[in-house]
């Protein structure tokens, strides 16, 4: 082993809570959103937990302004990423990067989702050129790594080439059809009991699918996430070719979110050894990163079986691009 690789063997798997307490924060602070209580009514909680988002270390998602505001003006000069790891919202990608960030040579931003795909405004989230040459320095490689669920964001697509043409992507894709589901559950969530819940179409699965399937591809059903329509985020096919198209299919490691859950360690392992890293076996978490904290009835059989078919011809033009397989339309 050389001294490189033992100084990441020696240091692997640190961190782990760092890459997780974000999404903690921010699912306590979504709950008491959910239930429309006010900060007023739990005085103490909310202070402490105002604190706790303040003083991270590391975020899921926004960034309070005050941070990226000193981040702006000290530092230095900021460090591009090396690769990143997309994929449609609800993939499994939050998982995925908390598994990937436990790497001791990977070099992470200041939050998991910076939300848009223009590298010439990341700055302050990215790490600086000084912290990424102490990682190289300590373990022999360092990689910065980009993560968001933004699969289908033409402008990162493009962007990112043009600012780091040298960037590896990894791209997490899940059954478009269990997808789909976990989508419209995450869209309850966000909204709130009182939110889309109240309505018929929030109430049932399947309301909600006949609802999506009559408007396709019209503007989408209501939802707190226009920007990304529950049926058209699990049309993976363009955006594949794009990804592949721009930066070549050697620069490319797909990732089915089924054979990632299946098997965590080799799934992770193999990530690293695409990035050009020692393999480490990961830490692996309690429960899953990011799974939705509300109880839901589950998806009635004949719904989800009108998504199969929605999507079938879709999944085949993307098993085509790949030349493999990925057995969403015929599931065991």
């Amino acid at each position: 082993m050389s001294k490189s690789d033992s100084a990441v063997q020696e240091g692997a798997c640190t961190g782990n809570d760092r890459y997780t307490e974000g999404f903690r924060v921010f699912e306590q602070w979504q709950l008491q959103r959910y239930r429309n209580e006010r900060h007023v009514q739990h005085p103490v909680r909310s202070l402490r937990l105002g604190w706790r988002y303040l003083t991270l270390s590391h975020y899921f998602g926004a960034v309070p302004p005050i941070r990226l505001w000193w981040r702006s003006r000290f530092g230095g000069p900021r460090a591009l990423p090396d690769f990143t790891c997309v994929g449609a919202l609800k993939s499994g990608t939050t998982d995925l990067a908390a598994y990937l960030m436990q790497h001791p040579s990977v070099v992470v931003p200041l939050t998991k989702e910076i939300g848009h795909g223009f590298p010439a405004a990341w700055g302050p989230y990215l790490p600086t050129e000084r912290e990424k040459a102490a990682v190289a320095e300590r373990t022999g490689r360092a990689l910065v790594g980009h993560f968001d669920p933004l699969l289908h964001d033409v402008p990162l697509i493009d962007n990112l080439r043009e600012s780091s043409p040298g960037a590896k992507v990894i791209i997490m894709l899940r059954d478009p059809v269990r997808r789909a589901y976990s989508h419209y559950k995450w869209d309850l969530f966000l909204s709130g009991e009182n939110g889309l819940r109240s309505g018929r179409y929030g109430e049932n699965f399947g309301e909600y699918v006949s609802l999506a399937l009559g408007a396709f591809p019209g503007p989408p059903p209501p939802t707190m996430l226009p920007t990304m329509p529950m049926l058209a985020a699990g049309i993976y096919v363009n955006s594949v070719r794009r990804w592949l198209d721009t930066y070549g299919r050697e620069n490319v490691h797909l990732v089915a979110a089924e054979d990632f859950f299946a098997d965590v360690s080799r799934t992770v392992c193999g990530i690293h050894e695409f990035l050009g890293l020692p393999a480490v076996e990961p830490e692996l978490h309690a429960e899953v990163v990011n799974r939705n904290p509300l109880e839901y009835p589950p998806a009635e059989a004949e719904s989800l079986g009108r998504l199969r078919e929605f999507y079938r011809p879709y999944n085949e033009e993307l098993f085509e691009l790949l030349g493999r397989d990925l057995g969403w339309n015929h599931p065991a």
